[in-house]
């Protein structure tokens, strides 16, 4: 009477076994085949990852946010108030790398030509034949090298005065041209300005219109907030609200080398542009076009970045790592914060 039990038990072993090889063929052939497109919401895989990154959690001091994309899912988050995942987020100067990138949607496969055109060109009504400000390129605002005199930062004259007129572009034009354009790096808010102003005119119904079609909607993000100037042009420097996890998307579309789903929102090449660097900015960082290019990560890493107290953010694309970080608070010093935890702590994740 054993015999038929034991018969029974070794075919459900079998099977059982059988199954479980088949269930991990599948999973590895979809794992080897299909992309996270995050459109609709992140997907997650945070299991068993409490313990790889408690030492980033109790390395960074004051509020903060933090979310950490690797692979296409969401493998870590943390959320404090007042910067809850749900929060509309004023990313500041992080504006400027989605006004980059919208320079490449814009002008597709053309973005040799218009990056290299004298920037008064699209500005015909504020041409002087004897200015030296013809010879400031279009790549020059782009790289923060235009050789304009320009106060910013602490001493924000240029952007208080620029905000209080009705005609920001025209303000940055009658700047004194004081370097030679394209060897300094210079931080100035008013030449992204001119570049939201320029890409305003080239599209048929405006470029907060072109945005949201032809990169938000795209992408699903639905719930932003974009300040304009008086005449309608969305402030370049700084106005751009969101929520974290859309703040991360944008980095998963640099990530992907400006594709999203069967969808190519903007050129490889435009994306190789914006990342590679243009000018020296300083000990810490290069600059290529609207994005910050850290020195010493130990991994390739490009940045959006804005800060204004009392917080900072940061959406940090990571190629080598497949991966994007967002974080927002109150902490100034985050090239070390991924340099020394985040980064070390995601390639613990990849081994």
């Amino acid at each position: 009477m054993r015999h038929p039990t034991w018969i029974i038990v070794v075919t459900l072993f079998i099977i059982s076994c059988s199954s479980e090889n088949d269930t991990e063929k599948l999973s590895t052939t979809v794992k080897e085949t299909s992309d996270n497109w995050p459109t609709l919401a992140w997907g997650y895989d945070t299991m068993s990852n409490a313990a790889l990154f408690k030492p980033v959690l109790d390395s960074f001091p004051g509020r903060y946010s933090l979310l950490m994309v690797k692979d296409g899912k969401i493998t870590f988050e943390h959320y404090q108030e007042p910067y809850g995942k749900d929060s509309l987020i004023h990313v500041n100067s992080c504006t400027k790398t989605v006004v980059s990138m919208l320079f490449g949607a814009v002008f597709k496969e053309q973005t040799a030509l218009h990056e290299n055109t004298a920037v008064i060109e699209y500005f015909p009504e504020y041409a002087s034949h004897d200015s030296p400000i013809q010879k400031i390129k279009v790549k020059h605002f782009l790289s923060m090298s235009s050789g304009l005199e320009w106060k910013g930062g602490i001493d924000a004259t240029d952007v208080i005065q620029m905000s209080n007129t009705n005609d920001w572009a025209k303000y940055v034009f009658e700047r004194e041209v004081i370097g030679t354009p394209g060897e300094n790096f210079h931080y100035n808010s008013g030449g992204t300005q001119v570049i939201s102003t320029l890409l305003h005119k080239q599209t048929e119904d405006g470029l907060m219109a072109f945005a949201k079609e032809n990169l938000f909607d795209p992408l699903g993000i639905s719930a932003f907030q974009w300040d304009s100037t008086s005449k309608g042009v969305p402030k370049a420097g700084w106005g751009l609200h969101l929520k974290m996890q859309d703040m991360a998307k944008l980095g998963y579309l640099l990530l992907k080398k400006g594709k999203w789903e069967d969808l190519q929102l903007v050129s490889k090449q435009w994306v190789s542009k914006m990342s590679s660097i243009h000018v020296e900015a300083n000990s810490k960082y290069d600059y290529g076009y609207q994005v910050w290019i850290p020195k010493n990560m130990g991994t390739e890493c490009y940045l959006f970045r804005g800060s204004y107290p009392p917080s900072t953010k940061i959406v940090a694309v990571l190629p080598e790592l497949n991966s994007v970080v967002v974080y927002v608070g109150e902490n100034y010093e985050t090239i070390e914060l991924l340099r020394d935890f985040i980064v070390p702590a995601l390639k613990r994740k990849s081994g």
